[in-house]
């Protein structure tokens, strides 16, 4: 308890906020409010289901290497944690800087301007991976070799290539290998239509 001898004129000050106000607690927050460069960003339903895979925990750190706009490590972040997160491109790092402003989160993540193979050594230990670009047969080696047992790593791929190199990884070390397809009905002429996303494979194994 406190008394109000000294103020002289106290006042209080009720808001009262329209309905749909404020986050949602779960994954998978809309498109809309991420800035991006137009190009990499993980779309809601993958994200949800990255994220979903990447079992987010308070207090934990990931590392989000290829990491775009960093949507991913927005998510992970609000969800009480802490990101490292790695990109090269500066149009890609700018939007990252701007979500990270946005969602005000700039004191829970990293930002790191270079090649994950580069930078990883210098970074502190992730509880998680995320593999959301630049993923190479180079790349997992050094993870596996740099990380204590027990780490969580997330791969996601949309290219041919990438989808091959996360079969053989998945062959080789383990893990769950999963196909995600999406559409969305949109318009076609003057009825509607599915409109497909390009399918992602994803890898979830832990070290």
């Amino acid at each position: 308890m406190f008394d109000l001898n000294d103020i002289s004129a106290p006042v209080a000050v009720a808001v009262e906020l329209p309905e749909d106000v404020g986050l949602s607690r779960t994954s998978g927050l809309s498109d809309a409010l991420f800035a991006s460069d137009g190009h990499q960003i993980t779309k809601r339903p993958i994200r949800a289901v990255t994220l979903s895979s990447l079992c987010p925990r308070p207090g934990e750190r990931l590392w989000d290497l290829g990491s775009g706009s960093g949507s991913i490590s927005v998510e992970w972040c609000l969800a009480g944690g802490r990101a490292e997160a790695v990109e090269m491109k500066p149009a890609r790092l700018d939007a990252m800087r701007r979500n990270a402003e946005a969602f005000g989160i700039e004191h829970l993540i990293q930002i790191h301007a270079g090649d994950s193979l580069s930078l990883i050594h210098d970074l502190a230990k992730p509880n998680a991976v995320f593999v959301g670009g630049g993923a190479s047969a180079r790349l997992f080696d050094t993870l596996f070799a740099a990380l204590p047992a027990g780490v969580r790593i997330v791969a996601n791929g949309v290219t041919l290539e990438t989808e091959a190199l996360l079969i053989e990884q998945q062959a080789s070390r383990g893990g769950t290998l999963l196909r995600i397809e999406t559409a969305q009905a949109e318009p076609l002429g003057t009825l509607r239509g599915w409109t497909a996303a390009r399918p992602v494979v994803q890898w979830a194994t832990t070290t």
